[in-house]
């Protein structure tokens, strides 16, 4: 599959140079870096069951009309099993993890389908897995993290099982410095006494977000049967790990009261910092929305998600996405009907939480965006989402965050869609 598509990335190259399949590229729309637009948007779709087929992107400078298409267009990002992708700020360059390959590589881009690496480092030794997951904190910085498990034993024979213990990698990329590497940390992730209880153990993080000098993952915690050789899932209370920001040391863990579950997310955003210098962390199914304030958890900040929506259901999500001002728009799915593409019980929620509310936006059903990535602030202010149902056209949507209106958003450039491919996000 991926052999085809770079065939006809390599066929339609000529005739993309002259009419780009996409949205306009008028130089006069193009955006000086230094202001606060974007020079362009990535618009990125995967190819196959969880993307592992391919992940193609364009360069779009303006989203708000014409038609996007990847038939035979697009940049195929490089990647062993997928690709995970971030982008600066003004668009000017894309960053991609090759995950299942274990490197990191910069690429700059002069719009369409032309993007050109600039640097790459293999980081595999570092974050001891060809599989880590990263996060951009922001136009100089990346974070790679990884847990590494090892069960712990009171005897020599390894008969009498004690505990799992967890191991985190935690790495951090200078994404202007020729993606070198920065801080590199190993540190054994403290236990509390509900996973000494339960005998859970950390297994996965992922979803840093950095305030206030200190970096805050998300964590996944699952408990190890000695018994039968498995691993049991088992409910917790939610919890971060806490370490200093720059230098990824001195770990802590913080614990909710509120909430039941993972933190981490799937791969798309779950914390996010307010400009009152707190941050906001979706967690558990069914969802909630948590509050860390002063470096711990703020447990009498309440944000049911279900209740909020009141729709009648539970709904549970994946991560998030912040506009400002407490609003932020949160891509939802019904646990009742599951996440999987073929339920495409999905839909977008538009919350405030200052306000304390939830509103079901009325954007089109048969939606599933499980492997939904990331969506950005407009050049306008607006929010860009690329929502398409399974299989079909559909549109980038720019919602208003100013709007309480479920109809609070217009659409832009038409989306194809294709069987077997789906998109991830706007970059």
């Amino acid at each position: 599959m991926k052999s085809l598509f770079k065939n006809f990335a390599f066929l339609f190259s000529i005739i993309a140079s002259v009419a780009f399949v996409g949205c306009d590229t008028e130089p006069d729309k193009i955006i000086d870096g230094n202001s606060n637009g974007k020079a362009f948007y990535h618009v990125v779709m995967a190819i196959g069951e969880g993307g592992d087929d391919g992940t193609l992107s364009q360069a779009i400078p303006d989203l708000t009309k014409g038609t996007i298409s990847f038939d035979g267009f697009g940049f195929e990002v490089p990647s062993t099993r997928t690709a995970r992708v971030y982008a600066s700020n003004d668009g000017k360059f894309l960053y991609n993890l090759n995950y299942g390959g274990g490197t990191v590589a910069k690429f700059s881009t002069t719009g369409g389908q032309s993007y050109t690496k600039i640097n790459e480092t293999n980081v595999q030794y570092a974050i001891g897995t060809t599989n880590p997951r990263w996060t951009k904190v922001d136009d100089q910085t990346a974070l790679l993290h990884n847990v590494i498990t090892e069960h712990k034993y009171n005897d020599a024979a390894g008969t009498d099982y004690k505990y799992t213990a967890a191991t985190a990698y935690l790495v951090s990329i200078d994404l202007e410095n020729k993606m070198s590497m920065g801080a590199v940390e190993r540190f054994e992730i403290p236990r509390t006494a509900e996973d000494s209880a339960k005998n859970l153990h950390v297994w996965r993080i992922d979803a840093p977000v950095v305030k206030n000098g200190k970096a805050f993952y998300g964590v996944a915690k699952r408990k190890y049967d000695a018994a039968t050789g498995k691993n049991v899932n088992l409910e917790y209370a939610s919890m971060s790990i806490m370490v200093d920001y720059p230098s990824l040391t001195n770990p802590k863990v913080i614990t909710s009261t509120v909430a039941k579950g993972s933190t981490y997310g799937y791969r798309t955003p779950v914390a996010h910092a307010d400009e009152k210098g707190d941050i906001y962390q979706i967690a558990g199914s069914p969802s909630y929305i948590l509050k860390i304030k002063d470096n711990d958890y703020d447990n009498s900040f309440v944000f049911n998600l279900s209740e909020k929506l009141g729709l009648g259901i539970q709904v549970a999500s994946n991560g998030w996405f912040y506009v400002g001002n407490g609003i932020g728009y949160v891509p939802y799915y019904d646990i009742a009907k599951g996440n999987s593409a073929a339920a495409a019980a999905w839909g977008v929620a538009r919350v405030d939480l200052y306000n304390g509310t939830a509103i079901k936006m009325n954007v089109p059903g048969a939606l599933w965006l499980q492997q939904y990535q990331y969506s950005v602030k407009g050049n306008d202010g607006k929010f860009y989402m690329a929502l398409a149902p399974v299989g079909a056209e559909g549109y980038v949507y720019m919602f208003d965050p100013a709007s309480t209106s479920p109809d609070g958003f217009t659409t832009g450039a038409k989306l194809q869609g294709a069987a077997g491919q789906f998109y991830i996000g706007i970059f």
